[in-house]
Formats: structure tokens, sequence, C-alpha cells
């Protein structure tokens, strides 16, 4: 925010300009070791939980260590059962979106108020489309960095 501030160079870019396109999605009855192996081959930690192209939800990989975290105290079977639960259990129902056009500057300040990692980019016609994380938004950071050298 600094930058943006001090330069005025990124206040121009916009969601779509740095969002991961269609992003892994889980349905919300998938199960939770389904999404806990999804997250972590793919090394992400936030899964959008939809419906055909309608988020429903999302779940984090902190949603499942904390649901499986008691699972864990009580023994290897309640853990096994804990696995098959659906995602839809420990998901955030009604989560935070942003649209493709929404300014980056005012996404950056969202996730930093909110403490969230990433963000689902959500079109009015086309439902899901996106997610922006931090990292999308390092990733876009580091490049106008280098452009500079």
């Amino acid at each position: 925010m600094a930058i943006t501030a001090a330069t005025g160079r990124y206040s121009r870019l916009r969601v779509v300009d740095v969002m991961t396109r269609e992003p892994l999605t889980v349905t919300a009855t998938e199960t939770i070791g389904e999404a806990d192996n999804l997250m972590s081959q793919n090394k992400i930690r936030q899964l959008p939980v939809v419906k055909g192209k309608e988020l429903i939800g999302i779940v984090t990989d902190r949603d499942i260590r904390s649901f499986l975290s008691g699972s864990l105290l009580a023994g290897p079977e309640q853990r096994e059962m804990a696995l098959k639960t659906p995602v839809r259990e420990i998901m955030t129902s009604e989560p935070i979106t942003v649209g493709p056009d929404d300014d980056l500057e005012e996404v950056v300040e969202l996730l930093i108020e909110e403490k969230v990692g990433g963000i689902p980019v959500v079109d009015e016609t086309e439902g899901l489309i996106g997610i922006v994380t931090y990292v999308d938004v390092l990733r876009c950071f580091l490049n106008r960095l280098q452009e500079e050298e």
C-alpha cells in the first residue's frame, strides 16, 4: 500500500490482472480427507466450495487442521472417521468475495484486514472465475520490481 501511495503505478491494477483463474475447487459432499489431499498435492491453502459454478463456501488448510486436531487425540479410528466428514461440515458459508474488476489495492487491504490468505473472485453471470491470494499479489509485486531492474 505504501508503494501505491509513493508511486501511483499499482493503483490501476484490477483483480483480474493477478488472480488465479479456474481455481481448484471441491463440492460440499467431498470429504475433508479429499480436500486435504488436494491442497497438499497442489501446495495451496484454500479451496472454494462450489455447486456447479456457484460459490457456496470456502475451506482452508487452517479449517482442516483445527477440525482434525481434536480427532488426533481420540485415536486412529476417530481420525479416519473425521477424514470422511463432508467439507460442508467445516466450510465457511457465504465467504467474502470480490469481483474481477475490483481495484487490487482495495482487495489487498481486505486480505490484510480480514487476515485471510485468499478471496474467491465471482462474476455475476459466470459464477466463480478465480481466486486472488496473497501469493498472487506478491508475485505481481515481484514482477513489477524485476521490470524496474
